[in-house]
């Protein structure tokens, strides 16, 4: 979308969050993931095809897996003007489910760019938590440690299963 678009101020926080997280988990500036003008090949979006939702999420689902499988989108910026009547958005429900796809999105086609990040932050929780233990409380919390730790591992595994299996989907 160009620059004269006005985006009600109450969705602004949403839209930035999806924002960095879908431009995050794609690697690439998505200027506008839920509006705009995509040019994309048929013959990508038809070996996409079978993944694709049949209601609101076509477009995002399409752009994401598309560009998550290093195919080519081009975005070209329009105009558009403020609606008649009434959205039909529900800023709360719709943001969720627009995270889930987002999320699902990539994990089918990059999933260790969602378990690393997991996997690392329960990893630094777990050292954290260690010295934090030991210098504060002049005692371990072995058992929280331990718990952190193994769901670290645990995030990681599940991650290089999937894209284990991934990579051989696509052989």
């Amino acid at each position: 979308t160009k620059k004269k678009v006005k985006i009600p101020l109450i969705r602004r926080p949403a839209k930035w969050l999806l924002a960095k997280l879908a431009n995050y988990l794609a690697e690439t500036k998505i200027p506008d993931l839920n509006s705009g003008l995509r040019l994309f090949r048929k013959t990508d979006a038809l070996r996409l095809w079978g993944i694709l939702p049949k209601g609101f999420s076509f477009t995002t689902t399409l752009t994401l897996a598309m560009l998550t499988n290093d195919m080519q989108v081009k975005f070209i910026p329009i105009d558009y003007m403020r609606r008649k009547g009434k959205s039909k958005i529900r800023p709360i429900r719709d943001t969720l489910n627009f995270i889930q796809l987002i999320v699902r999105t990539v994990l089918y086609f990059n999933p260790l760019k969602v378990f690393v990040p997991i996997a690392v932050l329960l990893f630094l929780g777990s050292l954290g938590t260690f010295f934090y233990s030991l210098l504060a409380m002049d005692r371990i919390l072995d058992t929280t440690v331990a718990i952190l730790f193994v769901a670290s591992l645990q995030m990681l595994s599940i991650g290089m299963i999937a894209d284990i299996i991934d990579k051989r989907e696509k052989l």
